[in-house]
């Protein structure tokens, strides 16, 4: 329990020093970052409108471009983002002894199963679980294909900061649809009243019209626009004598 205290308050004072830069008018550049007891310890990254720019990767102390063509209109030294993970690494330790270890609310995450592409059976097609309001961010993903573990063609990303001091996070996984499959998107993590909660979904295709039944759609929709014409001709003729014989009296 004490650990679980640890990462929250590592979260919290994390946020507290950071948030203060995101200030909402057009576009917004925000510098997101947390420490914290638990793994992942510590995340420095840049987004743009709620897009990652870098993220730097502190074992091997260099800054990861989310696209190669942003390390070539800009650069970032990985040794700030150092210093800073060692400033709130104090700072954690004299938070925690000034809260008395006050752990912080875990919140639940809200879980969603989507694909990248419309689904057609059996061809290839990018599956992604989606988790938002996450924290701490502390979470464990995870694909299952038929209650069997995936570990092929699965990528996953950093943590993403959102407005709201949550983080949110895409889990991948490339594969080929077939009609009976389940594939399962389990979610352990603090803030859900059960763990593993799982998020299912089930290749289903497109439903569309056979030949034949199109044909006799058209055909009913051509009657039908026939029929329309001519009541609106016999309406029009019946209004006509009406107003001749109005006429001759």
């Amino acid at each position: 329990m004490t650990g679980r205290r640890h990462m929250y308050l590592a979260l919290i004072c994390a946020l507290c020093l950071k948030v203060i830069h995101a200030v909402r008018v057009g576009n917004v550049m925000m510098q997101s970052e947390f420490y914290q007891t638990q793994l992942p310890s510590a995340e420095f990254a840049f987004q743009f409108d709620d897009d990652e720019i870098f993220n730097v990767d502190f074992d091997n102390k260099e800054v990861r471009w989310r696209l190669p063509q942003f390390g070539k209109l800009s650069s970032f030294d990985a040794a700030g983002a150092l210093q800073n993970r060692a400033v709130m690494a104090q700072n954690l330790q004299i938070s925690m002894k000034r809260s008395n270890n006050t752990a912080a609310k875990p919140v639940t995450p809200i879980i969603h199963v989507f694909t990248e592409e419309p689904v057609v059976l059996n061809e290839p097609n990018k599956l992604i679980c989606f988790v938002k309001e996450i924290f701490p961010p502390v979470i464990k993903m995870t694909w299952l294909k038929n209650n069997e573990p995936v570990t092929v063609g699965i990528s996953v990303t950093d943590y993403y900061f959102a407005s709201d001091l949550t983080y949110y996070k895409f889990l991948y996984l490339a594969t080929i649809p077939e009609e009976g499959d389940v594939y399962t998107c389990s979610v352990e993590h603090a803030g859900l009243p059960t763990n593993p909660t799982n998020k299912f979904w089930f290749p289903e295709a497109p439903s569309h019209l056979s030949e034949t039944s199109e044909n006799v759609v058209c055909g009913l929709g051509l009657a039908v626009g026939i029929i329309g014409i001519v009541a609106g001709i016999f309406l029009i003729f019946k209004g006509l004598r009406a107003n001749n014989q109005n006429r001759g009296h």
